[in-house]
């Protein structure tokens, strides 16, 4: 019988990290991040471990998971959480860490972008400035925001270009990426491409949907910078017109989001067939954060990751091993599976389930 337990810790008025830890009754434990997932997940879990308890295998309830379809985010989200705590827990047990257990042959160092999002609190052009400098002098040297986040519409295009030069002006040497979050319409995108242009852009991400096939040929046309997306993406099918046409240069799966390791995998491999970049994203916590940091070292050494910069001083030692300090470059951690686990002082259980144990 496997028991579930979840834990959880706020990180900041936008963000709690949210992780489930499967307990065998050896004491064998597997660990998952399903932060993000939004409030339905609380009313998932219940059913996810009373079928744990009663001797249900992991692959059966996983299954039911991908295809609920009721709130399928929330449920995809949940399965990516409990599905890395399986692989967790199934790589643990073999004494291998996971990224051997995934297939690869080194545990080499990962490329990391910082992600400036997450660390803001005012969002104005100065704090955007302020959080591009801090992350460069940390030693990032490429960079990611999202400036049109938060802007009323009729602020959104020109108050989100103000935001983004200044991240520019702070950071002139350093790559620059900028998410739009599907906040703006193709028309307001094709309209910005001299200013958007101006910046120098490593990608453009979220720009049009990837079902947009007119958009994404329209703004890829531009020739603004390399499209990328796919952050919400659970299965190949979704994402590879974008792909095979040539429009879509960077994919990037979400170890949560996708609905686990294994969906993620099948995502990134896609995109490589195809010729584009991998980055997984993750602006989420220690225990994503490493599970992709694994899967990108199996995964080979064109695949890189994300990182929630600046977010909390305390994040790294909310783990055991602490996470590595900040910089461009990550090594997943020592040890089977994952190689950590939560730090008791930093985290709340919030599961009913323990009694279970």
């Amino acid at each position: 019988m496997i028991t579930v337990e979840l834990a959880s810790t706020r990180v900041s008025r936008r963000t709690r990290w949210d992780v489930v830890r499967l307990r065998d009754r050896d004491g064998a434990i597997g660990l998952g991040e399903y932060s993000d997932a939004g409030d339905g997940a609380a009313r998932i879990w219940p059913g996810v471990a009373a079928r744990l308890a009663d001797g249900m295998e992991l692959d059966a309830v996983l299954a039911e998971l991908e295809h609920e379809m009721v709130d399928r985010f929330t449920a995809l989200t949940v399965r990516g959480g409990l599905e890395q705590a399986a692989t967790d827990l199934a790589a643990r047990r073999a004494g291998q860490p996971l990224w051997r257990w995934l297939g690869g042959p080194a545990a080499r160092p990962v490329h990391r972008y910082a992600n400036l999002n997450r660390a803001l609190r005012h969002r104005t052009p100065e704090e955007f400035g302020e959080v591009a400098a801090a992350a460069w002098a940390a030693g990032y040297t490429a960079l990611k925001c999202a400036p049109f986040d938060g802007l009323p519409p009729w602020e959104r295009l020109r108050g989100g270009l103000d935001r983004a030069r200044a991240v520019r002006l702070a950071a002139p040497r350093a790559e620059l990426m900028v998410d739009v979050h599907g906040l703006l319409t193709v028309h307001q995108v094709l309209a910005a491409t001299d200013e958007l242009t101006a910046l120098g852009l490593r990608w453009l991400e979220d720009a049009v949907a990837l079902d947009d096939q007119a958009g994404l040929a329209a703004v890829h046309a531009a020739g603004i910078a390399p499209l990328a997306g796919g952050e919400f993406a659970t299965e190949p099918g979704q994402v590879r017109p974008a792909l095979r046409g040539g429009r879509l240069a960077w994919l990037l799966p979400d170890v949560k989001h996708a609905g686990g390791l294994a969906a993620a995998r099948r995502l990134a491999e896609e995109a490589l067939a195809a010729g584009a970049g991998v980055s997984l994203h993750s602006p989420s916590g220690p225990v994503a954060t490493a599970a992709g940091l694994h899967l990108a070292a199996a995964l080979g050494p064109s695949v890189e990751t994300e990182f929630a910069f600046g977010e909390a001083d305390w994040r790294p030692s909310s783990v055991r091993p602490a996470e590595s300090p900040d910089g461009p470059w990550i090594t997943p951690p020592d040890g089977p599976g994952l190689g950590l686990d939560l730090d008791p002082a930093r985290w709340t259980v919030t599961s009913p389930f323990l009694s279970h144990a």
